[in-house]
């Protein structure tokens, strides 16, 4: 069952056209890889499959759902807001910037949307966070604030965050494109586990060593548009793009 389907999917800001024509779809328990240059429009998609971005023409699909269709600017079709609260709601999403609230320790912050979106009772949320933390190797950082955190510590804490909402499927924009090398490796670990649990995730990365272990298909985006999609082997062994082979033959 497809859990994620865009059709003809365009973006722009002003004249400056950063969508062109993605149509993608993503199985239930599927890892799928963005890659690309900067400024290919891999952040973009995501901010647009999460609403934070509206797009400009093209269709959305949640769970085989049509969650929005507009053409040119115009809205064609808008689940009422209710109905699309809930399934914005099925959707975690993991920044390149953490964004934890200073003030609140590492289990304030996780507890703090299921107290004040799904309404959870402080006690229960708490044990939700402590659970979740746990789930990403911090349970000896449960009462820590955010300032005594290191940046891959803090970005597993966002994390956790994001997975106590319980989501159907999992965003991560760049999650490690802030952190100091060294501390790569343990959000990508976290990454992965997730991944095996049959989690449902769409990532945009420039870790190469993630998309081609942890994927089952990969993105190449350029330019807007979706230059070239398949499996890690053939992406990364034989990749049929012009642009595809240079930017990996740059990295690589």
């Amino acid at each position: 069952m497809s859990v994620v389907k865009t059709e003809n999917i365009y973006k722009s800001f002003g004249t400056l056209e950063v969508l062109k024509d993605v149509s993608l779809t993503v199985e239930q328990g599927e890892v799928l890889a963005i890659i690309g240059p900067s400024g290919a429009g891999k952040s973009t998609f995501l901010r647009v499959l999460n609403h934070l971005e509206t797009i400009t023409s093209g269709k959305i699909h949640i769970n085989n759902t049509l969650v929005e269709e507009r053409r040119n600017g115009h809205v064609v079709f808008r689940l009422p807001q209710k109905n699309h609260a809930e399934m914005m709601l099925k959707m975690g999403m993991v920044f390149q910037r953490f964004n934890l609230f200073p003030h609140m320790t590492a289990a304030e912050n996780v507890a703090l949307a299921p107290v004040h979106v799904k309404e959870m009772d402080k006690s229960e949320a708490r044990e939700l966070a402590v659970a979740q933390l746990e789930k990403v190797g911090l349970s000896d950082k449960v009462d820590e604030y955010p300032a005594k955190l290191s940046g891959g510590q803090q970005q597993r804490v966002a994390i956790a965050r994001a997975l106590a909402m319980n989501p159907e499927i999992m965003l991560f924009d760049e999650p490690t494109s802030s952190l100091d090398p060294e501390l790569v490796g343990e959000v990508l670990s976290v990454m992965k586990d997730l991944a095996k649990s049959g989690m449902t995730m769409i990532v945009v990365t420039h870790e190469m060593g993630f998309a081609r272990e942890a994927a089952n298909r990969v993105v190449f985006m350029v330019d807007g548009e979706v230059g070239e999609e398949g499996t890690p082997e053939e992406l990364f062994v034989n990749p049929q793009n012009p642009r595809a082979k240079q930017f990996l033959n740059s990295i690589l």
